[in-house]
């Protein structure tokens, strides 16, 4: 199955408005968005410096990248993943059966010298067919110094996209480097609390942390549970949270009763 793009209808729109799904559809994004209140924004973000304290405690060289798949092991983020006003914009684009298969906290700290390359996230994956969507939730202010996501706009129309193993300081292994077909990037400017949406196939990538000022988002990666895997992948149909409707081929999971942040992966070790 290849990886393209499938158009959102706009049809009992719960939170979005229909020129917000047209957008989607032609740009590949929504952003900004509503999230968080105050107070919620406030919890995530002591939520997040928690998790990190505890992972550095294990002191086994996991670098801030390393809070990786962890929803069904700490509660925090389980809840944050089934946050209502989440859900009704991802039913608004994916409609009314829907699972939360993959999360991801990105911290950049402060002077952060990795870069993430352009790359499309569906080229990484398993799921097919290709309609993830991606919540990415501002746990700190996002500024034009301190690193933003950036965007390619309606790149996400143009199927796999060719790419190379990415060379120097980064933070993931792909890197599309031929950029002559797409319009000029944008910046990913969010205040704590606010949200952006993305697809799957959408090329976007960000530079290096050159200031003092951490740049956190958590990315909650939702797709109809009408979906699966590629052959091979089918453990990754264990770990979702079943969001709304009918759960499909997907395990579902109960909420986690503690916060474990032992170790389940090598990946982000310095």
């Amino acid at each position: 199955m290849t990886i393209d793009f499938e158009s959102s209808t706009i049809n009992d729109l719960k939170k979005l408005t229909s020129q917000q799904v047209e957008n989607f559809n032609v740009r590949g994004y929504i952003s900004p968005l509503e999230g968080l209140s105050e107070d919620e924004t406030r919890s995530s973000r002591q939520y997040f410096d928690f998790l990190m304290g505890k992972m550095k405690s294990f002191n086994d060289n996991r670098n801030s990248y390393a809070i990786m798949g962890y929803h069904n092991r700490c509660r925090g983020i389980y809840d944050l993943a089934l946050t209502p006003r989440f859900l009704d914009y991802v039913e608004d684009l994916l409609g009314p059966s829907f699972v939360m298969w993959s999360s991801h906290y990105f911290c950049k700290e402060g002077m952060d010298k990795k870069r993430v390359p352009w790359h499309q996230d569906a080229t990484y994956w398993p799921i097919r067919p290709t309609r993830t969507v991606t919540i990415w939730l501002a746990i700190d202010d996002v500024t034009v110094k301190n690193s933003p996501m950036r965007f390619l706009p309606k790149s996400h129309t143009k199927g796999k996209i060719d790419w190379k193993k990415a060379t120097g300081d980064v933070a993931l292994q792909q890197e599309i480097t031929d950029l002559t077909m797409y319009d000029a990037p944008v910046d990913n400017i969010l205040k704590a609390g606010e949200i952006s949406i993305h697809t799957s196939t959408l090329v976007h990538g960000s530079e290096p942390n050159t200031s003092g000022e951490r740049r956190c988002g958590l990315a909650l990666r939702y797709v109809p549970s009408s979906c699966g895997v590629k052959p091979g992948a089918e453990s990754v149909l264990s770990n979702a949270i079943v969001c709304r409707g009918d759960a499909g081929s997907w395990k579902d999971n109960d909420r986690p009763q503690t916060d474990d942040l032992t170790r389940i992966h090598d990946a982000y070790i310095e």
